[in-house]
């Protein structure tokens, strides 16, 4: 079910609960100046560490009227696509998806220019931002900031979820492969220990990181050359008795196939790194 904190209104009692709301999540939120693109703290510190609840609280005591952003990459365990139309982001964006396929449906924020906000499950490692990567395109990843609901923008407009894809109601989809900057530099694929994933396959995953999770595991496996029919397998069964709530079998079979295709085109090559 939706948290009513993702879908209230713009005042500062509302931006509290959102803040909250995110931190409980695990994302780190900002406290932002009203209707303005200007943190009111220095946040840098706030990349490599969550705030305390208490900590939160205090911000919006000393700036009653402040909204809020996320922080952006590994700690959050988000990557966001920034869509500004009026800049020919749509554009952009079409041309891309004709190129590569539609993206899955995520996560997504209307934003109070008119933009659009796609939220999608960090794959580790780390992810650069890309600023004006197209025409109005921009990745927000490591070291980025994105402002989120319920923010007033300069326009006056709200920052507000679109219908259906608030954090509530559905999982990040993963990082789509083309959008995706890692580049280890020297060919290596840098992953995560055996011991992680020794441990994620004993505990599992909750809602929030379940298709990301599965993603770079199919990629794992598929890296250390498992025949793709078994790693559908094994996800499959993973998922039922891992994940918290588990997928529907289709939905996990598509994520499986959509990294098998990337994996065959060379574009795949998952470094073994599951989101945030």
């Amino acid at each position: 079910m939706p948290n009513a904190s993702f879908v209230s209104g713009a005042d500062g009692g509302s931006a509290l609960a959102a803040a909250l709301a995110y931190l409980a999540r695990g994302w780190v939120p900002v406290p932002m100046s009203p209707r303005r693109k200007r943190p009111l703290l220095p946040w840098r510190e706030l990349q490599k560490r969550r705030p305390s609840e208490a900590e939160v609280k205090g911000w919006y005591r000393r700036w009653p009227s402040a909204g809020v952003a996320v922080v952006t990459g590994g700690l959050s365990g988000l990557v966001v696509l920034d869509v500004d139309p009026a800049n020919g982001g749509a554009s952009s964006l079409a041309a891309e998806e004709a190129r590569h396929g539609a993206l899955r449906r995520t996560v997504e924020v209307r934003t109070g220019g008119g933009g659009r906000h796609l939220y999608f499950a960090h794959p580790g490692g780390d992810v650069r931002n890309r600023t004006g990567f197209a025409p109005g395109l921009d990745l927000r990843g490591d070291g980025g900031i994105i402002i989120a609901p319920p923010s007033i923008h300069p326009s006056g407009r709200p920052y507000a979820w679109c219908a259906g894809r608030s954090p509530g109601d559905l999982d990040l989809a993963p990082l789509p492969v083309w959008l995706d900057p890692r580049d280890p530099g020297d060919g290596a694929h840098r992953g995560h220990s055996p011991a992680y994933w020794r441990e994620l396959v004993r505990v599992g995953v909750e809602a929030g990181r379940r298709n990301g999770t599965i993603a770079s595991f199919a990629g794992h496996l598929l890296w250390h050359g498992v025949d793709p029919d078994i790693v559908l397998e094994l996800l499959l069964g993973w998922n039922r008795m891992r994940c918290r709530p588990p997928l529907g079998d289709a939905e996990v079979a598509e994520v499986v196939r959509s990294i098998g295709r990337a994996h065959r085109r060379g574009e795949g090559g998952d470094n073994g790194q599951s989101a945030g």
